[in-house]
């Protein structure tokens, strides 16, 4: 809910106004400020000095509070990925207030690497979690509890031996699971109210391109935009207003000349999005999107090999990674030699930045 959606009734204003204008209608912030002095000593049948100091102290009670860079800074916390190399070169982890965005092609790794940080959100502080709650917008149908369990056990031990132990996890995370993207918007505007009952920490979308892809064609870019213009918006409120951090999957395209086409489109005979031979990979759903992105992750998949990168980040240069996955998620298996990734992915990284 808006600042200026707020109910009269819960602000720090005078109340004996506040009873007589609720009486004619007048029950939101937003009702007051759009009423003049005059139209408030009609309604509430009081003097033009208390009706005009009732809507300035209205609009004080709502109005953003302004910050500084060391408020901000105070302020910074993170949920730990269970990654520990990536998570020191992003500052802590995922960052809340803001969104990050894992991308890659199909069986790299992205949905292992949002359960991993599923269970850290939800995991108790006294063994490196952020014991909250977290929300998992399931649009793939791929959410699992037992894998999920098996990750935290693999990350955090004799923490979650006890089947207690992984019940009360598992408590904590609400699957949601919406038809199409604009039901996920819909969704997404009335989640403030499960976000402060949970004590919600993350949310994670797992994945924004599948819900995209099948509502609209590539003859609805427009439309596309709009919608995805909107979750983007209502993401980054939530991550704002509530110091929770938002995790949303992408999928790639592959580029053929000078279009664009979706890794797992059938009609798409070039290899995996993650090979050699495509290496015009870039994370889906265009401009729009990858402007509401604060931090992007991208798992690259290359014959036996695989590497996971930070190519957006106001924290980290661009950084790789090898990894392997196990029973236990991802796992770094070392860093990638410097010269060798400025050498074969500089333009790779400057493509995933658009």
């Amino acid at each position: 809910m808006s600042a200026s959606r707020r109910t009269l009734d819960r602000l720090d204003v005078d109340q004996t106004l506040v009873a007589k204008l609720e009486n004619r209608g007048c029950r939101t912030a937003e009702d007051a400020l759009h009423r003049a002095p005059l139209d408030v000593v009609e309604l509430a049948d009081c003097s033009h000095r208390r009706a005009r100091d009732f809507i300035i102290s209205v609009a004080k009670a709502v109005a953003p509070k302004p910050t500084t860079a060391y408020d901000a800074l105070k302020r910074s916390k993170f949920v730990p990925t269970t990654l520990r190399e990536i998570d020191a070169a992003l500052g802590g982890g995922l960052s809340v207030g803001s969104v990050t965005e894992v991308v890659g092609a199909a069986g790299a790794g992205k949905t292992q690497l949002c359960l991993a940080a599923c269970a850290s959100a939800a995991a108790p502080e006294a063994c490196g979690g952020c014991d909250g709650g977290v929300i998992y917008i399931d649009a793939e149908r791929k959410f699992s509890g037992a894998r999920m369990a098996e990750i935290a056990r693999g990350k955090f031990g004799d923490t979650f031996d006890s089947n207690d132990a992984v019940s009360a996890l598992a408590r904590r995370v609400q699957v949601i699971t919406p038809t199409s993207l604009s039901d996920l918007g819909k969704r997404l505007a009335a989640l403030e109210e499960a976000i402060i009952d949970h004590k919600v920490r993350l949310v994670i979308i797992d994945s924004v391109a599948h819900l995209a892809r099948a509502e609209f064609g590539r003859e609805k870019v427009v439309q596309r935009q709009s919608v995805l213009g909107a979750v983007a918006s209502t993401l980054k409120r939530h991550a704002e207003k509530h110091a929770l951090a938002v995790l949303a999957v992408n999928q790639v395209t592959t580029r053929i000349g000078t279009f664009a086409k979706h890794a797992s489109d059938k009609d798409n005979n070039t290899d995996d999005a993650g090979s050699e031979e495509s290496s015009g990979i870039t994370a889906a759903l265009g401009t729009k999107w990858a402007h509401c992105v604060n931090t992007r992750i991208a798992l690259e998949v290359v014959g036996e090999r695989r590497r996971i990168k930070i190519v957006k980040s106001p924290l980290a240069p661009l950084t790789s990674f090898d990894y392997f996955v196990d029973g236990s998620g991802i796992c770094i298996s070392g860093k990638t030699d410097e010269n060798e990734m400025l050498a074969s992915d500089a333009n790779v990284h400057s493509r995933m930045q658009r």
